[in-house]
């Protein structure tokens, strides 16, 4: 039986999770639980699962998720922000498997945590559909692929033209025409700054450069992510968009057993379509690519700055189209002044405490 660890249990990866959990209970047991202040769900989850460790991050502080993942053989990390960084390093130090769904442990410290992990035998096992479906389609592989295709659904606004976006609101950016996903997340979707987050994990991940990765938007949420290698051949995942795939796949890795999601029937899709990244109207998704190029530390104000955007967009505070040139204008005012900083845990963290203040501070005026 292994021991799964669960960090962001009430959460849309951690409901998932503990689904995978249940209909696979003869291999896995959960291990821990730890929320960041739903009590009432966190409470249902002990009762169902019996966790030998349960905690509340808001009420037990960041430590818990260090406690969470002691003795576990894998630990999900399907929290938000960088706040389980400590957690992740901890399970790399003491070889426990990594299952990552958090986008922002890699972005702000993905050459730490693989640099890590190479005096470690704890798996980094990618739970994020995207870099599930590349790790999937690499498999078995002893070339590097030559480039690598990101898929992006376009969220709610998919083919909507920048004067389109002018006025649309919280709700409008939160209705995803295919994936059920928490608010952030799918916020990210819709300006499409998630996969400028996902060019940065391919590069840590898979050991490319960002000229390597290419955006394109497939509506359709069947192709995860294609990988194209030396003879021009390229490998795709397909599956129905579901996350419990990539989840359960992390969990079982390196055997695939049965998954309690729709099989995918071709002969019912019409058409698969690819097109393009439209940036004049998304310009976030070229953000990876640029920040890629300049000081790690860049990746953590273009990260921090956006977590507080989307807070501010989803309280009516801010308007959709500004979450792009905040974000814009706060790597512009600290490129310069990282050049020659130090990259180090801490120094993420204190640089994420920076401009999470500068960024709250420069939107209330």
């Amino acid at each position: 039986m292994k021991r799964v660890a669960i960090l962001g249990s009430t959460g849309s990866i951690g409901t998932q999770t503990l689904e995978v959990i249940f209909e696979n209970s003869d291999k896995f047991v959960v291990w821990s639980l730890v929320a960041y202040s739903n009590d009432k769900l966190l409470g249902q989850q002990v009762e169902k699962f019996a966790p030998q460790y349960a905690a509340l991050i808001s009420r037990d502080g960041v430590e818990c998720l260090v406690d969470a993942v002691k003795e576990a053989d894998v630990a999900v990390i399907a929290t938000r922000g960088i706040v389980a960084l400590d957690a992740v390093m901890y399970c790399i130090e003491h070889n426990i498997d990594v299952a990552l769904a958090n986008k922002e442990v890699l972005v702000t410290a993905g050459k730490l945590v693989i640099d890590a992990l190479k005096g470690s035998k704890s798996r980094l096992l990618p739970v994020d559909s995207e870099h599930s479906a590349i790790w999937q389609c690499l498999q078995g592989s002893i070339n590097k692929p030559s480039k690598i295709y990101l898929t992006a659904s376009g969220g709610a606004f998919v083919g909507k033209l920048a004067d389109q976006l002018q006025n649309v609101t919280p709700a409008d950016a939160l209705k995803h025409p295919n994936w059920n996903m928490g608010a952030k997340i799918t916020i990210d979707s819709a300006t499409m700054m998630n996969k400028a987050f996902e060019v940065l994990e391919a590069c840590y991940l898979f050991d490319v450069d960002a000229s390597m990765v290419e955006i394109v938007v497939h509506p359709q949420s069947i192709v995860h992510s294609m990988v194209q290698f030396d003879d021009n051949s390229v490998i795709a995942q397909l599956s129905l968009p579901s996350m419990k795939l990539p989840i359960q796949y992390a969990l079982t890795y390196p055997q695939r057993v049965s998954c309690n999601v729709k099989p995918l029937d071709l002969t019912t899709i019409s058409s698969l379509q690819f097109c393009k990244v439209d940036e004049a109207s998304f310009p976030c998704a070229r953000l990876g690519h640029e920040v890629y190029f300049k000081h790690p530390l860049c990746a953590t104000v273009m990260n921090a700055c956006n977590d507080v955007c989307v807070d501010y967009f989803l309280a009516g505070k801010l308007p959709f189209l500004s979450i792009y040139s905040t974000v814009r204008y706060m790597i512009d005012t600290y490129e310069q002044q990282l050049c020659d900083a130090e990259y180090t845990l801490d120094a993420v963290k204190h640089w994420d405490d920076v401009v999470r203040k500068h960024t709250i501070k420069f939107l209330e005026k």
